[in-house]
């Protein structure tokens, strides 16, 4: 009697079912920071995780620990970095993610030279990612595709607002404001600012850090007159201090 022999591979076994979230976000969703070379499209955190508490209930963020304690992973080079990863209402666990520990350059972080600050920044920003790579949540920001706009008319088609950056989450290069027209006296760099360019402005003043706002108001005060008991911020107010701004930023990103 001839034995048969069969060449069946092993079935495989089933991956686990995590939640698809690659829809959910809207435009209204979307917030915006900076302004002009560096103004950027993002999902706060704090977002994130509402959106994740009413699409993906039961489902936690976590960061692993490291070798030795603590979590902050040491990388060959010295750096530091965090791992986050997703646990299920059955206890079931989502690939791990990495992400780098950066400091506002997105340049990597010294292992020695980590604060609690870029562990605490470094932490939801780790959120975020690890949302989009294990649910796909807001992915749309990272390929830079159309947003859905809860708000269009059916026979429209959505916006583009977003535009390819350079590279992944690199601040992207706004448009050219069009020229406003001249008026008889004014300057135009002295021409009044657009409600809502200064609110960008003075946005992407309140996402600094506490010390490098302190060299920001400095730097801009011995630039432009700023009563003795005034604001720097009621002190914006023209083309001119965009400008500068712009220029600040770009020097000192």
């Amino acid at each position: 009697m001839s034995l048969e022999i069969t060449n069946t591979p092993v079935p495989s076994s089933p991956l686990p079912q995590f939640p698809n979230l690659g829809n959910v976000i809207t435009t209204d969703d979307v917030s915006q920071k900076g302004s002009g070379s560096y103004k950027a499209d993002y999902v706060n955190w704090c977002r994130t995780m509402h959106l994740l508490h009413v699409h993906a209930p039961g489902w936690q963020f976590a960061l692993a620990s490291a070798p030795g304690g603590g979590h902050v992973w040491k990388a060959p080079n010295e750096t530091g970095y965090v791992v986050g990863y997703f646990i299920g209402p059955d206890r079931q666990t989502t690939p791990h993610f990495p992400q780098a520990i950066m400091d506002n350059r997105n340049n990597a972080v010294a292992f020695d030279k980590i604060s609690a600050r870029d562990l605490t920044d470094s932490h939801r920003r780790c959120l975020c990612t690890s949302s989009a790579a294990a649910f796909g949540l807001a992915w749309q920001l990272w390929a830079r595709e159309e947003v859905e706009n809860p708000m269009r008319p059916e026979e429209s088609k959505p916006a583009r607002s977003m535009k390819k950056p350079e590279k992944a989450r690199s601040m992207t290069p706004a448009p050219t404001p069009e020229p406003t027209p001249s008026v008889p006296g004014i300057k135009p760099e002295d021409k009044e600012l657009k409600p809502e360019e200064r609110k960008l402005l003075i946005g992407a003043l309140q996402e600094m850090e506490t010390e490098k706002l302190n060299d920001f108001m400095k730097a801009f005060k011995a630039v432009f007159p700023v009563p003795e008991n005034g604001r720097v911020s009621e002190a914006i107010n023209a083309v001119k201090h965009q400008t500068w701004i712009n220029d600040y930023f770009k020097h000192n990103a």
